[in-house]
C-alpha cells in the first residue's frame, strides 16, 4: 500500500507542510484532494462531504496545483497563464501576472505576454516558469491550493520572490506545500508541519516542536544542511 492507516484533519486556512522523503507518501496523499485517485479505503471529506459524492469538475475548480515540473504549453505566456481560467479576460490575466510578480520579467521580453515559451516552457528559467504557473493559479482563485516540490528547481533569489507571493497568497485559504524537507524560507508561512515515512505519518506539530520529538524530522533537516553545506 502506498498509504497506511492516515488520517489528517485540516482546517479551512492551514498552511499545511507535508515533509518525508522519497517513497513517503506525501504526494499520494495530496493527489487523493483533487481524485487524480481514489482511496481502496477510507474516505476524504471537504466540509463534511465525500469528494466522491461532487463532480469532478466542480471538486478541481476549488483546487490550485503548482507542481516542480511546471507543465507549460508551447503557446504565449498570455495563454499559459489563461489556462487557469479560461473565461478570465485579459485585464484579470494581467492582474495574475502583476500578483505572480511576474509582469517584469514579462514586460522585458520583446514580445511580452504574447511572447511563445516554447515546449514545455523551454525558453524561460525555471524561476520564470514557476511565476507563470503561480500567476496561473492565482488567476484559477482556489479554495484549496498545492505545491508539490515547486520551488525544489529555482535559485534562492526565484525561491525569495515565490515565497513573497505565497505570503498574500494564501491568506483565506487552505495550503499545503509538499517537500523533502520544509524550506526554511517558509517557515513563516507555515501553522503545522506533517512528516511522512513508508506511507504513515509519523508526527505533525511546528518545527521547533517537531525538531526536539521527531528523529525523522530532525534527519531530514540535518540532510538539507548538509547539502546546502556541500553547496
Amino acid at each position: 500500500l502506498a498509504l497506511k492507516g492516515v488520517s489528517l484533519d485540516v482546517r479551512f486556512g492551514e498552511v499545511v507542510a507535508v515533509v518525508g522523503g522519497n517513497g513517503s507518501g506525501k504526494s499520494t496523499l495530496l493527489s487523493l484532494l483533487p481524485r487524480f485517485m481514489d482511496p481502496g479505503e477510507g474516505r476524504i471529506l471537504i466540509d463534511g462531504v465525500d469528494i466522491r459524492e461532487l463532480r469532478t469538475r466542480d471538486l478541481r475548480s476549488q483546487i490550485g496545483l503548482v507542481t516542480q515540473e511546471t507543465l507549460l504549453f508551447n503557446d504565449s505566456i498570455f495563454e499559459n497563464i489563461r489556462y487557469g481560467d479560461v473565461c478570465a479576460t485579459r485585464e484579470m490575466v494581467l492582474d495574475a501576472a502583476s500578483q505572480a510578480q511576474a509582469i517584469g520579467f514579462i514586460n522585458q521580453l520583446p514580445d511580452g505576454f504574447d511572447t511563445i515559451v516554447g515546449d514545455k516552457g523551454g525558453k524561460l528559467s525555471g524561476g520564470q516558469r514557476q511565476r507563470i504557473a503561480l500567476a496561473r493559479a492565482i488567476l484559477r482563485n482556489p479554495s484549496i491550493l498545492i505545491l508539490d516540490e515547486a520551488t525544489s528547481a529555482v535559485d534562492s533569489q526565484s525561491e525569495e520572490v515565490i515565497h513573497t507571493v505565497l505570503k498574500e497568497f494564501v491568506k483565506n485559504r487552505t495550503a499545503f506545500i509538499i517537500s523533502h524537507v520544509l524550506n526554511r524560507t517558509f517557515l513563516d508561512l507555515v501553522t503545522r508541519i506533517v512528516v511522512m515515512d513508508q506511507g504513515r505519518i509519523l508526527a505533525t506539530g511546528t518545527h521547533e516542536e517537531l525538531i526536539k520529538s521527531c528523529s525523522a524530522y530532525r534527519a531530514l533537516n540535518q540532510s538539507q544542511l548538509q547539502v546546502r553545506d556541500a553547496a
